[in-house]
């Protein structure tokens, strides 16, 4: 990054005071009810019901692939109808308020099923969770980019937004050490509290935010599609609009292919660690002290972009998450400790850090480029494919991690594990996420928009805002006029030719 990159970039962030933490905070509150209740099902959700409820990773896997084409044809549409509320209402609070509240039983039933449970009742609450979730977090985040103005100030929001986040993520993993159970290992049991406290947490946050944090000003350049055009016919127009912008589909290409080597090693970090290394004990603990290292990291990420830039902070972190997944792959039940397995956690939370940090802000570089050159506002439709990507990603990643290991003839219970089965398990735990995480550097290094484009692209989309706004307020008189009713003597309306 140039120095004048970087004066440009400080001298847009020295203009918020540090007050502007008080609506990031405000914003990302139900943040700790939302990863209660969602941190299950990224992490262990697939081995709990494997191990205690008997279903097979293949069926668990194809219920997530399904559940993601189902994703492909919602989450757009609800990013759609999303704007198109945005854009009538000025706020984003009645989608938000709806798709919350659905999104509570969703969770709670997900994460405790009856004992005898099937794969029909998997597959229905799987999906079930997944559709209330899309409703409530597609205008949820495409909200972070209305109430903010510039670079820091958004990235100040996506890091209060990955600080509360990990304090959540601490908060289940810390559940199992308490006196409710007896025994230290993640159980249904304690997905049960966890659906119970975070849905308590997040509703009473959500009302918080919901009351508090301003809607934002709609930037509205130039008129929407017809608003009774069906969503599907606006969803051609809005492909086109895509696939000519060049930074998301970087964007894109580095963002699936992290979330997908970060999916693999997440979706069988647990089963690697609790069925071949036979250190299931201790896995909530290092999944709480590796959260508590991300608390330490949002900070480091936070400044780090704000002084080298978004890009090359982000490719830092990145490289970082390769190693990571890398070490994974020399742990042995011989070789493999309790301090190895915490430091293993606690690098791969400090590492992906940046990317909870960074990817939010450089989304929404993503989409008020897009906004420059097409014109229009689409937020909720942007924020509608990072929805669905997050989601592909945790699914992808976690089936392809889980389907080679079957492949290669891994199966829970087994007495032993040596040859192809262990080479499946590495490759879905570590081999392959390297690969991944490697592809997605090259894509972040051709990343085109930095903070001194940026700083350019926001002035003049300001520019071009209130420009159409003193146009709109020197055409109301005459509007008005036009539609004032003239009468006649008698009483009665005289035709416009008349007036």
């Amino acid at each position: 990054m140039s120095d004048g990159a970087k004066s440009a970039a400080i001298s847009e962030g020295t203009r918020l005071h540090r007050g502007r933490w008080i609506p990031a905070v405000q914003y990302s509150g139900p943040q700790l009810g939302l990863v209660l209740l969602t941190a299950p099902v990224y992490s262990v959700l697939a081995g709990i019901y494997a191990k205690h409820f008997g279903l097979a990773l293949t069926t668990i896997a194809g219920v997530m692939l399904a559940a993601r084409i189902f994703d492909a044809v919602t989450d757009p549409v609800i990013g759609v109808l999303s704007d198109r509320d945005r854009l009538r209402t000025g706020t984003r609070k009645r989608f938000i308020a709806i798709g919350g509240l659905l999104f509570v039983p969703c969770a709670y039933f997900l994460l405790s099923p009856p004992e005898g449970v099937t794969a029909t009742y998997f597959t229905f609450w799987y999906f079930a969770f997944y559709l209330t979730l899309t409703i409530f977090l597609i205008p949820y985040m495409a909200w972070a980019n209305e109430f903010t103005r510039d670079s820091q100030d958004k990235t100040r929001v996506f890091s209060a937004l990955s600080l509360i986040g990990l304090i959540g993520g601490a908060s289940f993993y810390f559940l199992p050490m308490t006196p409710l159970f007896g025994t230290d290992e993640i159980t249904p049991e304690v997905l049960q509290v966890a659906a119970l406290v975070g849905g308590f947490a997040f509703v009473l946050l959500l009302a918080v935010t919901l009351k508090f944090v301003p809607d934002g000003v709609s930037q509205k350049i130039k008129p929407q599609e017809d608003p009774k055009s069906k969503p599907f016919k606006v969803l051609e127009v809005i492909v086109r609009e895509m696939l000519q912008n060049r930074p998301f589909l970087i964007f894109v290409g580095a963002f699936m292919l992290l979330g997908i080597g970060a999916g693999m090693w997440g979706g069988m970090f647990f089963i690697f660690v609790d069925v071949y290394l036979q250190q299931g004990s201790v896995f909530a603990a290092i999944s709480l002290w590796g959260l508590l290292s991300g608390l330490v990291a949002v900070p480091f990420w936070y400044r780090l972009a704000i002084w080298l830039g978004k890009r090359q902070a982000w490719l830092f972190g990145m490289g970082m998450l390769a190693l990571v997944f890398l070490f994974t792959g020399f742990l042995r039940p011989s070789n493999a400790d309790p301090v190895q397995l915490f430091a293993l956690s606690m690098a791969n939370s400090f590492a992906a850090g940046s990317l909870s940090v960074i990817a939010g802000p450089m989304l929404c570089d993503v989409i008020d480029f897009g906004r420059y050159k097409s014109g229009v506002e689409r937020t909720g439709v942007y924020f509608s494919v990072h929805s669905l990507m997050t989601k592909l990603q945790v699914a992808i990643g976690g089936a392809i991690g889980m389907t080679i290991a079957a492949t290669f003839g891994f199966t829970v219970g087994a007495a032993s594990y040596d040859g192809l089965p262990l080479t499946g398990l590495l490759i879905g735990v570590s081999w392959g996420p390297v690969l991944f995480v490697v592809l997605a550097m090259v894509f972040i290094a051709f990343m085109p928009l930095d903070e001194r484009r940026m700083v350019i692209v926001r002035k003049r989309l300001e520019q071009r805002a209130e420009r159409a706004n003193r146009a709109s307020r020197a055409d109301q008189p005459t509007i008005e006029r036009r539609n004032a009713q003239v009468f006649s003597p008698d009483g009665q309306a005289m035709p416009l030719a008349h007036r």
